[in-house]
């Protein structure tokens, strides 16, 4: 029996498809340069919030061993 993956278009209904936006509907190399730009900005503020907490929980684990 072979699995079959749904995209996420197939998985949501016609009323949710309507409130989606253009970001969510595309792949990351359909991107214009400006909404890489962006979803660059986004990442990097992404990691410098979590890496550091990511740091310390290992960190924690190491010690605790």
């Amino acid at each position: 029996m072979s699995a079959r993956v749904l995209r996420d278009e197939e998985l949501m209904r016609d009323s949710e498809k309507a409130e989606t936006t253009r970001v969510e509907m595309v792949g990351h190399e359909q991107l214009t340069e400006e909404e890489r730009v962006i979803a660059k900005k986004l990442i990097k503020k992404i990691d410098i919030r979590i890496m550091p907490l990511v740091i310390l929980v290992y960190l924690m684990n190491y010690i605790d061993r």
